[in-house]
């Protein structure tokens, strides 16, 4: 089972649900109670949070400094026998890697868990860090395909748009979802077995 990183909580939906005389209807949120297990240490946050702030100290992330962090990451969940899955760098916005969370023997909730609090612990500070420092910028290779897909329908780019938002801003708000679709059209044709997500 693999689980993206970020993973925190199940949604439920309740639909038309009849009981006692009332209805319930809409989104309900559901914690997983994997979600209030301890699977790191208070030693290893604390470890973790210090080799963060040691890779900051001259108040820059860099790329490095973000693999560095990544790599503490695959080991905090090779303790939980854990697999980490990295598909890289995201080439839409070069701000983040994709990483994912594997390990079939597992419920899906305990490898999000587990992967969320290796996260918190090793690389969350330096991932926010790097995404602030450094503007997003598409691939040369998703910007062709992005503007090639645009251009098809009617929406003219050109310039300094080399990131989503550059996209936006040039194509206007009330295209915003011909921008997004064909970035992930894109996404989609060039990434077909990575699970990188537009934003």
């Amino acid at each position: 089972m693999r689980m993206r990183y970020g993973v925190v909580a199940a949604l439920a939906l309740v639909l038309g649900t009849t009981g006692c005389g009332h209805t319930h209807e809409g989104p309900v949120v559901a914690t997983p109670a994997a979600q209030f297990h301890e699977y790191v240490s208070e030693d290893e946050h604390a470890e973790g949070r210090a080799a963060q702030n040691a890779l900051l100290a001259d108040g820059s992330a860099s790329r490095g400094d973000y693999e560095d962090a990544v790599a503490r990451l695959r080991k905090c969940l090779a303790r939980g026998d854990v697999r980490l899955v990295s598909h890289g760098w995201n080439p839409v916005n070069h701000q983040n890697m994709s990483l994912w969370y594997e390990n079939p023997s597992m419920p899906e909730d305990e490898v999000a868990a587990y992967g969320d609090q290796c996260h918190a612990a090793h690389v969350v500070t330096v991932e926010q860090r790097y995404a602030e420092q450094h503007p997003p910028r598409m691939s040369g290779a998703l910007l062709k395909e992005a503007r090639a897909c645009l251009s098809g329908r009617g929406i003219t780019t050109a310039g300094g748009d080399g990131s989503l938002p550059d996209l936006v801003r040039t194509a206007g708000p009330d295209r915003k979802r011909d921008v997004y679709e064909c970035v992930s059209k894109g996404v989609a044709k060039l990434y077909p077995d990575k699970p990188f997500i537009v934003n």
